[in-house]
Parts: C-alpha cells; sequence; structure tokens
C-alpha cells in the first residue's frame, strides 16, 4: 500500500475534475459535499470563516475528501464539515478500515495544530449511502471523542416498484384527494428552466414568510446553482392557468437520492390539494429514473419533533432516518478515551 498524503483546500474553485473523479466511485457522496456546490456562496459572505478541505491521496490516486470550514466563534475556534451546506465527513469509496484511520487521523492532526475548541461532523443518512452504507468514519470519530449529538429526524421516501404504485406511498385521504387535483383542471409541469424556477419563488417566498422564515437559498443564489449544475435542480410545477400555484424544487444530490428541497403552495394551490399530485409525479419521475429514494428533508428542531411535519411527510411516504451529527469539545476531551 502507498502511503497516504494530505492536501488542505482553502478555495471552492478548484480540483473539480479529481474530485468528479472520486465521487463517481465513492459510496457515500452527495451534491452537497462538492466545492463546486459550495461556491455559490459570495467570497464575503462569511467573513469569520475559512475553507478547509481535505483531500487524501494513495500515490497519485484520490481516495477520499473532506469538506468543511475553520469558524470563529465565540468559545472559540470550531472546524464544522460541512459548512454552509446540509452534509459532511469524509467521503470514500470501498476502503479498508485502516485507510479510513489513517485518512481521519491525518485530518485531526492538522485540526489540532490549529487549537480547536469544538468539531463538529453531520454525516447523510442512510438512504444516501446504501446498499454501500459503512461505519467506519463512525467508528474513528467515536475513537477521536466525538459523541452523537443532536441528530435531526429526516423523512426519506423508498422508491420501489409495486402494483400500485405510487397509490401504496399515500396514507389517509392523501391519494383520494389526487383524483379531486384531476378533476380540478391543475398542469403539472417537470421543467428544469431557470425561467420557471423564477416564476415559482415568489410562492416559495411567500410560502416561507408565513412562517416566519425565508428560503435558504436566494434567487439569485439558484440560479448560480442553476448554471453550476442545470441537470441537477428539477422542478415540478402546479399551475392553474398561467398562475403557479404549488411546486416542489429538488437538487438530484447523487446517483440514489432526489432531495425535494423547496415545497411550497399558495392559497390556491392548498385549497385544490396541488402538492398531492406534485408528490406522485416526483415519485413516478424518479422511479422512471431508478432514483430509489426521495429525501422530504428535516422534521426537527434540535431534539424537538415536528410533529405536524412530521405527519405531513409520512402521510406522503416518507420513512425516519437520522441524520447524525457529531460534536467534539475540547472540555469534555478525555486521552483516556482514545
Amino acid at each position: 500500500m502507498s502511503e497516504i498524503s494530505l492536501e488542505i483546500l482553502n478555495s471552492n474553485r478548484i480540483c473539480y475534475n479529481e474530485i468528479d473523479t472520486l465521487f463517481s466511485s465513492a459510496s457515500n457522496e452527495t451534491l452537497f459535499h462538492h466545492p463546486k456546490f459550495l461556491s455559490y456562496h459570495a467570497d464575503d459572505k462569511f467573513p469569520h470563516a475559512n475553507w478547509r478541505h481535505y483531500l487524501f491521496r494513495e500515490g497519485s490516486r484520490l481516495i477520499g475528501y473532506l469538506p468543511g470550514a475553520l469558524v470563529i466563534e465565540d468559545s472559540g475556534c470550531t472546524y464544522k464539515s460541512p459548512f454552509a451546506s446540509s452534509f459532511g465527513g469524509l467521503v470514500h469509496g470501498d476502503l479498508s478500515f485502516s485507510r479510513i484511520d489513517t485518512c481521519l487521523e491525518k485530518w485531526w492532526n492538522d485540526l489540532q495544530s490549529h487549537n480547536i475548541q469544538r468539531a463538529e461532523v453531520v454525516l447523510a443518512p442512510i438512504p444516501y449511502s446504501i446498499p454501500d452504507f459503512c461505519e467506519g468514519v463512525e467508528f474513528k470519530l467515536n475513537q477521536l471523542g466525538f459523541k452523537l449529538d443532536t441528530p435531526d429526524l429526516c423523512l426519506i421516501v423508498p422508491i420501489i416498484e409495486h402494483p400500485e404504485f405510487p397509490r401504496q406511498l399515500f396514507r389517509g385521504d392523501a391519494w383520494r384527494c389526487l383524483k379531486q387535483v384531476r378533476q380540478n383542471l391543475i398542469n403539472i409541469i417537470y421543467t428544469q428552466e431557470i425561467n420557471d424556477i423564477k416564476r415559482f419563488y415568489p410562492v416559495l417566498l411567500e410560502n416561507r414568510k408565513k412562517h416566519g422564515v425565508i428560503p435558504t437559498h436566494s434567487l439569485e443564489e439558484l440560479m448560480h446553482l442553476h448554471e453550476f449544475f442545470p441537470n441537477a435542480l428539477h422542478l415540478f410545477l402546479a399551475t392553474v392557468g398561467e398562475e403557479v400555484v404549488a411546486g416542489i424544487l429538488s437538487f438530484q444530490t447523487g446517483k440514489k437520492v432526489i432531495n425535494a428541497f423547496y415545497q411550497a403552495s399558495n392559497d390556491e394551490g392548498r385549497k385544490t390539494r396541488a402538492m398531492n399530485f406534485l408528490f406522485a409525479e416526483l415519485y413516478c419521475w424518479s422511479l422512471s429514473k431508478s432514483i430509489p429514494w426521495v429525501d422530504l428533508g428535516s422534521s426537527s428542531f434540535g431534539l424537538e419533533a415536528h410533529k405536524t411535519l412530521i405527519n405531513f411527510k409520512e402521510t406522503y411516504g416518507g420513512r425516519k432516518f437520522l441524520r447524525r451529527r457529531y460534536v467534539w469539545h475540547r472540555n469534555n476531551y478525555q486521552e483516556g478515551v482514545r
């Protein structure tokens, strides 16, 4: 076995081809890990953070990649993986535990040289790496003194062939209401056009304002992401005439999962239950593309479960998985742990 070397990246705008090659054979890669995805952030957006991504090579071959940033907080320097994204941790292919161990030791030794006070690693839920799920990274994080801390509860829908697909995924009266949607002559559109995303965004903005929040991405940022990844954004729109009444804007995060990141409807969309048909359309499209999972997103705030949201997503076939967050605190660390 060749020696494993470490390279550190302080930019989101380099090494794309090499990382693409790794991602093509990795078992747990997602769009949200990729530095090109992270590059949609403006350079001055995070003045108290410095990107610090890790590349691990065996000889000349890239075998691992870990994204993140050093962030200055009130408590001191914190390393976050991910930073300003959904999932972090070591992206890798079929590596032996010895190689995983070496990669993470090199990463950890570098972080210790920066006198970090805290470190956080958030891993994607299990469906993002099925059927090649590997818990070697989690074991090593535990060895290093990390502890599972406030995981997020995510609802993710299995997309498998079934004689009554997608009806078997719907619970209660959701399927009956879908027939009502059809009778209301709502049009369902699948599109990847940026102009359609622009049409949907006011509905999304209005929907989020009702809940006292704003979308994670501005329209300008979505336009950047569309430019960087034109084939990764998938929009399912419900319209009445020319008016957009509901939509699901999804990110295809990899080979295994499409993430229904934004789900929104206006008053007309809610009145006609347009979301029912949009979910059915999304599921049928995913099956046609052999994508086995649809992620409906997190439904918890810390360890407080948002029961109404969980029930809503269960109605559309969501199953419960954890987005695992591992945290290390210098104050709690004891040498005897390792």
